[in-house]
């Protein structure tokens, strides 16, 4: 990934960040030379006494990937926030200069690492639970959260064995966060600004946590 010194993130926390808050991810192989790529929802996993990290996933056992899955130490694993285009109307220097330009901004993390598929009920099982409670936990305090032993455990078993355990081993990541680094504090705050006015608040608030909490 082409990533401009400005723009390149390498603490684990922004990285961790982006896969927390966006698990819905691009995973690609190469089989026999052809590329693969599938969309596929991850949690994360700590081993906080040894230190390694890992993506937990589960996919279709007739999901054409799965052969280049197996045992692939060569596995790219992308992670992208919210992203949206930046009109020249929201930086104040348009009305001094008119020297602005559109620009289109995100966050991103390439994550390299080691995969194998997991064909176990209880990893499988587990890897549910885990996924189910990430997202469900996201919900306002107010709102219920789903749990997967409320579904009939029969269905449950039925569902399981169309699929798989994924697991990839994080080896090593390259992250990028370009969101407006590189401008004027008139022409940062109003992008924020004009972001928040379009009802892009996920974005706006990135913005400003990347160039403002980030750096103090």
């Amino acid at each position: 990934m082409y990533i401009p010194k400005k723009n390149l993130k390498e603490n684990w926390e922004e990285v961790e960040y982006l896969i927390e808050n966006y698990p819905l991810a691009t995973i690609i192989t190469i089989d026999e030379g052809s590329i693969i790529a599938n969309h596929i929802p991850f949690v994360l996993k700590i081993d906080e006494s040894g230190g390694s990290k890992k993506l937990l996933a589960h996919i279709a056992k007739s999901n054409h990937q799965i052969p280049s899955l197996k045992s692939n130490d060569n596995v790219v694993v992308i992670f992208q926030s919210i992203n949206s285009y930046i009109t020249p109307e929201y930086y104040p220097t348009k009305q001094e200069t008119h020297k602005v330009v559109p620009t289109w901004d995100f966050a991103s993390v390439h994550i390299h690492g080691i995969s194998k598929i997991i064909d176990d009920f209880e990893f499988v099982r587990n890897q549910l639970n885990l996924l189910a409670d990430q997202e469900e936990g996201k919900k306002p305090t107010n709102q219920k959260k789903w749990k997967v032993n409320e579904a009939p455990e029969n269905y449950l078993k039925i569902m399981q064995k169309n699929i798989v355990g994924l697991e990839i081993e994080i080896t090593s990541f390259e992250c990028k966060y370009k969101l407006q680094q590189d401008m004027r504090k008139q022409d940062l705050d109003g992008v924020i600004e004009g972001l928040a006015n379009d009802n892009k608040i996920e974005l706006s608030e990135l913005t400003k946590k990347t160039n403002y909490e980030d750096t103090q």
